[in-house]
Formats: C-alpha cells, sequence, structure tokens
C-alpha cells in the first residue's frame, strides 16, 4: 500500500530562497521536478542589505543594490516560463530589504505554507559548518529542502532526512516518493525513536518504506538526539545530495562557540558573505 494521501494542502506554496548565484535554477529545478502541482505557487525571495557603514558614497549604493536584486529576480522569471508551462501570476518574486532571519519573522513568510528550497555552491564540511545555513534549518519551521553539489544536473546520488515525528508530513513523502521515483538513491532516514515502542518505530519505517521507491534506506534511531550529529556526519562528504527537514517549528541546532565567534566578527567588521 502506497502511503501518500491524495489530497494536499491547496494553498501550499514554494518557496525558493535566492542568492546571486548559477545554483538558483538549481533549486528552481528541483521544485518543478519533484514539489511541483498543478496550480502551484512559486515565490523566489532574494535579500538585500542597506550599507550601513563606510562613507556616503557607499550608503547611497542601495538604490542599485536593490535594482540588482530585482533584476536577478526578473531574471529568473523569464527563464521559469521560458522552461515550464506556467502562467505568470503562478510566480512571486519578493526582493526583501534584511536578511533571511528577518524575513523568515516577516508577513511575507509567516502564516503561509510553504515547502522551501535552497542550493547551495559549497559542499562536504563547508555545509555544515556554515552558521546561515544551520540558522535556516532552524528558522524555516516548513519543510525544507537544501541541495549540494547539483551544479547543473538534475541527478540525486544520495540523500538525508530528518523528521522528530513519528509520521512525516505528506508534503515530505509525496516528495519522497517523486525523488526515488526518478533517482536510484540511497537516503539516510533519522526515525524519531525517543519514548517510543519498538512497534511504533517499525510502523514509522514502514512509511518511508512504502514512500521511497527505486531506493535503499538506512535508519538512524535518533534516541535523545536532535539529528544534528546525523546530519554533519552526513554533510561532511560530497556528491549529488538533498537534505530533508521536516516541518518543526522548535528545532534547534547547536552553532558552537567557533561559529558564534565567526558569526560576531563578521557582523562586527559590517561584513556580509553571502546570503546563507
Amino acid at each position: 500500500m502506497h502511503l501518500v494521501s491524495e489530497t494536499y494542502p491547496s494553498n501550499e506554496k514554494i518557496l525558493i530562497l535566492a542568492d546571486f548565484s548559477d545554483r538558483n535554477w538549481d533549486a528552481i529545478q528541483f521544485a518543478m521536478n519533484y514539489l511541483y502541482k498543478a496550480n502551484s505557487e512559486i515565490c523566489i525571495v532574494q535579500t538585500w542589505q542597506r550599507p550601513n557603514f563606510g562613507s556616503s558614497m557607499v550608503r547611497d549604493l542601495s538604490p542599485y543594490l536593490q535594482e540588482n536584486t530585482e533584476n536577478e529576480l526578473e531574471g529568473l522569471k523569464r527563464k521559469l516560463l521560458s522552461h515550464y508551462s506556467l502562467s505568470a501570476d503562478q510566480i512571486h518574486l519578493l526582493p526583501f530589504e534584511g536578511d533571511l532571519n528577518t524575513f523568515f519573522k516577516s508577513k511575507l513568510y509567516t502564516n503561509k505554507n510553504w515547502q522551501v528550497v535552497m542550493a547551495l555552491n559549497e559542499d562536504g564540511y563547508r555545509v555544515y559548518e556554515n552558521p546561515k545555513i544551520i540558522e535556516v534549518i532552524d528558522k524555516v519551521g516548513h519543510p525544507l529542502y537544501i541541495l549540494s553539489g547539483l551544479q547543473g544536473t538534475k541527478f540525486i546520488a544520495d540523500g538525508f532526512v530528518l523528521s522528530n515525528t513519528n509520521i512525516p508530513s505528506q508534503s515530505i513523502l509525496k516528495a519522497l516518493s517523486n525523488i526515488t521515483a526518478q533517482n536510484k538513491i540511497l537516503f539516510q532516514v533519522c526515525v524519531n525513536s525517543l519514548k517510543q515502542s519498538q512497534q511504533t518505530i517499525e510502523k514509522s519505517k514502514r512509511i518511508y518504506e512504502d514512500n521511497c521507491r527505486n531506493a535503499r534506506l538506512l535508519f538512524l534511531e535518533l534516541g535523545t538526539s536532535t539529528g544534528q550529529q546525523e546530519f554533519n556526519d552526513f554533510a561532511k562528504e560530497k556528491g549529488t545530495r538533498v537534505m530533508i527537514f521536516d516541518q518543526n517549528r522548535y528545532r534547534k541546532f547547536s552553532r558552537g562557540l567557533k561559529s558564534y565567534l565567526d558569526t560576531w566578527l563578521v557582523r562586527s567588521k559590517g561584513i556580509i558573505i553571502g546570503n546563507y
């Protein structure tokens, strides 16, 4: 039996976290191939920040930064419309002044039903050591898909899934079904085992097995773990990979002392490195 509900929230939206890189198109292709349903809305957000340091000439760059952000988003919209059968009304561009943390607290993001996709330039150890990526994992709350190593290819070699509940969301199950139908993939699946009977744990595993065709599944029972160490171990390796985090408004990964010091040093100098 294929345990996927045939109904999904009609107001579900796909959110692409964009930056000024070629990886934006990887995120869009992933969303269209595995998450898109008829009439889904595609929202693309790209943040920009007004310089608040340096000479007045540097601060006066704000209009150009905003214009560049808007132009980048318009280019992605044109490319999306040229490659997929969508109406322009289904695509919403969100140039946002501020950082992603501020965006996640804004009315544009809150109280909506999102599936969130981001694609990274980096892979291997640089993924889990990047405090901005850990911050995104903490703040999103909705189903989150992080891609690394794709660089223009649609093939996914392996994946990681973290859900802190016994039964994963229907959004995640449908995405897994679509991904594994098109890729022979190894998925490491973190299963909630804290204070759960063995019968409940095995039922959770069967749900994944019934929704992951063509996939090899390696189950990791979390116990008291938050899943962060399991994610760190997975993210160290390179390859074409997807990391999936099910909806969880209370997830809290530790960025560690080194990451906090790195973040403080960068911010204290008024420097912003990327959007993540």
